[in-house]
């Protein structure tokens, strides 16, 4: 048996498993897929400077075999190191929350440019609806431009144990004048006072409607409960989930909501007959439909 370099056999691997690679990882480039290993081999203890120069022999011990095995299957390269970028820093995911989309960093742009214009200074209260991994909370909490009093909500248990988990490991570049309680509610259920800030990535995808549009890798590994609604709950949840955002909202404040593009139009008709007097629907970098934003 030939003993290659592991870049070789990376190499060799990429090109021979490409096609079922790039259906199950639309993008992937042998650049990515580099970089990948490097943080899985560094996060299991390999030092990963000079790896690609080593003798690779699989071996179901090794974790680059782990890695690749796990690969050619189509598990999310996320899943596969338990870590996922967002906004500069890097936040541990499992499959019981979502892996954060580029998409989602609009999100936090957005409530960024919010905060800065008129929170600077001050107290600013904000809640994080579905957290998940605490990605958009935790990230916000990293600038120091207003003194944020954050609430992180979920009904899942492992997923706000998760947002703990990334709270603790983020605390050194989370500015110390913030503060943050992690809640398990359902949406805004029970929770006190009003607030300046409500975001949310909710569940946004019609369970039979929009399947067929789901990429095959979302459907098999990525939580149906942080994806998907049934289709003739559908518009119901927005509404009553609306409608509390409006009895929570302070008068100068801002909801920011992320939804599928075929229905924010939709949504946003339902947004304007609950009273909000500014509904604005966001469009991502790819140009689709990808926000609302509310004011009353």
């Amino acid at each position: 048996m030939t003993i290659k370099r592991l870049e070789d056999y990376l190499q060799s691997f990429f090109n021979e498993e490409k096609k079922s690679l790039l259906s199950n990882y639309p993008g992937l480039t042998l650049h990515r897929l580099r970089s990948d290993i490097k943080l899985h081999a560094f996060l299991n203890g390999v030092d990963s400077e000079e790896l690609f120069e080593f003798p690779y022999i699989p071996h179901r011990t090794n974790p680059i075999t782990f890695f690749l095995e796990k690969l050619s299957v189509g598990v999310p390269l996320e899943y596969i190191t338990g870590y996922a970028y967002f906004y500069r820093s890097l936040f541990k995911v499992t499959p019981d929350v979502l892996i954060p989309r580029s998409e989602t960093e609009i999100l936090v742009e957005l409530t960024s440019q919010e905060i800065q214009k008129n929170y600077r200074n001050k107290i600013c209260r904000l809640v994080d609806v579905g957290t998940g991994s605490g990605v958009i909370a935790l990230t916000l909490m990293m600038e120091d431009f207003a003194i944020l009093d954050v609430v992180a909500t979920d009904i899942s248990d492992k997923a706000l144990t998760l947002a703990k988990e990334n709270f603790f490991n983020l605390r050194y570049a989370i500015s110390a004048k913030h503060n943050i309680k992690f809640l398990k509610r359902d949406r805004l259920q029970d929770l006190e006072g009003n607030f300046d800030i409500i975001l949310s990535n909710p569940p946004y995808i019609k369970r039979l409607k929009d399947l067929a549009s789901i990429h095959h890798q979302v459907l098999s590994y990525e939580p149906a409960m942080a994806l998907f609604l049934d289709d003739d709950l559908y518009d119901q949840w927005f509404e009553d989930f609306f409608r509390s955002i409006y009895q929570k909202l302070t008068p100068e404040g801002m909801s920011l909501i992320e939804g599928h593009e075929d229905h924010l139009a939709g949504l946003s008709e339902t947004a304007l007959k609950l009273g909000f007097a500014k509904v604005e629907i966001i469009k991502d970098y790819t140009g689709r439909n990808r926000f609302l934003r509310l004011k009353k």
